[in-house]
């Protein structure tokens, strides 16, 4: 996975939406191969309309144009145009918006790569009738080497913005009720792929952290942090509970990196450190934890309902601090998640699985 997430975070190759350019040097700057993938509220358009092309509604990622950020949830996002860059999600899985110390509101992303794009489109996935009708009659199964993305964003403070070398992985975005754009910093990355339509239906998981986020559970650093205030204590910073802002969420990560994870998280970032751009901010992002099945099960044929199976996964616990702050919780898990992952409301239909992505729950109606 830490192979896939250097993939997803090479520069991209301009005019070609999704596609790494292997001229350019890792961390260079720029939009990355992920940040031109298809956002889903781009696929998932009012009335079931047919999507734009590929390129004609990713190839935006690549210029210097501002994203528009509009909600705060990682769940879903209301959909406003026709085709939108927005960046517009504020609510956590479960519920919950996430302040950080500087009082400002987290924002979220989906997306989704050209692969998954293109078994949505070619099967008219993207209308609600036509999806459940085909997840009946054969079944969703997303294709070898989907991918979805779901990314967590903070607002940089001047000083954050302005840090030399810097920390965060940054883009430019429209907030509400902003005139201005704001420089915001990459703060975790969620990241599931398929890798095999026959022995991996439950797919790869892994979520990824920046370094500066919060410390973990019983082992409060200096910081500074951008989601933990060292100083302030317990009973007047309760951890990992909801605020509303202006008041920072007090977050700390309760389950730690496997030593596995943490191995392979050192050598990367002495890697990036001693490539051809050493100040590269990707090394100042780990990898939390990885989850896939150990005992694969089809998930082939129609009329599939939720739940679907897990796989009996090689662990029952993964959550990233700044995606599922709220719901750091034992056997709590990508996999438990989404399992239960549906297609989208449809008359006469009682609803299937989507084979585990919440994104299909988008589609409307064509009406």
């Amino acid at each position: 996975m830490w192979q896939t997430f250097i993939y997803l975070t090479w520069p991209a190759k301009a005019g070609q939406a999704g596609q790494p350019d292997p001229n350019a040097s890792y961390g260079k700057g720029g939009a990355t191969v992920w940040e031109t993938f298809r956002q889903f509220d781009t696929v998932f358009l009012p009335n079931g309309q047919k999507p734009l092309p590929w390129n004609s509604g990713t190839l935006m990622r690549a210029t210097k144009k501002p994203r528009v950020l509009k909600n705060t949830s990682k769940m879903f996002r209301a959909l406003s145009t026709a085709e939108s860059t927005a960046l517009d999600e504020t609510q956590q899985a479960g519920g919950g918006v996430l302040i950080d110390q500087n009082g400002q509101t987290v924002y979220y992303e989906m997306s989704m790569n050209q692969t998954e794009f293109n078994y949505i489109t070619t099967n008219t996935l993207y209308e609600a009738n036509q999806q459940n009708a085909y997840a009946q009659n054969t079944g969703i199964v997303l294709p070898p080497d989907s991918i979805e993305i779901k990314a967590a964003w903070k607002v940089l403070s001047t000083q954050e913005a302005n840090a030399t070398p810097p920390r965060f992985h940054t883009t430019l975005a429209l907030l509400p009720n902003q005139p201005k754009a704001v420089t915001m910093g990459l703060v975790g990355l969620h990241i599931m792929v398929v890798p095999s339509a026959t022995n991996f239906n439950q797919g790869f998981w892994a979520t990824f952290k920046q370094v500066d986020n919060a410390p973990l559970a019983g082992a409060a650093g200096q910081g500074p942090y951008s989601f933990y205030n060292p100083a302030c204590s317990p009973a007047n910073c309760p951890v990992n509970v909801q605020t509303k802002a202006p008041t920072p969420t007090q977050v700390q990560q309760v389950f730690d990196a496997p030593p596995e994870a943490q191995g392979v998280n050192t050598y990367i970032a002495q890697l990036i450190a001693s490539s051809s751009t050493p100040s590269a901010v990707w090394q100042n992002y780990q990898l939390i934890d990885v989850q896939w099945p150990t005992s694969p099960q089809s998930i082939q044929g129609p009329g599939k309902k939720p739940p679907l199976p897990n796989g009996t996964p090689n662990t029952n616990t993964l959550m990233n601090p700044v995606l599922e702050t709220f719901l750091q919780q034992q056997n709590l898990s990508c996999l438990t998640c989404h399992t239960g992952a549906s297609t989208a409301k449809a008359q006469g239909f009682p609803g299937f699985a989507s084979g585990y992505s919440f994104l299909f729950g988008h589609a409307k109606p064509n009406q």
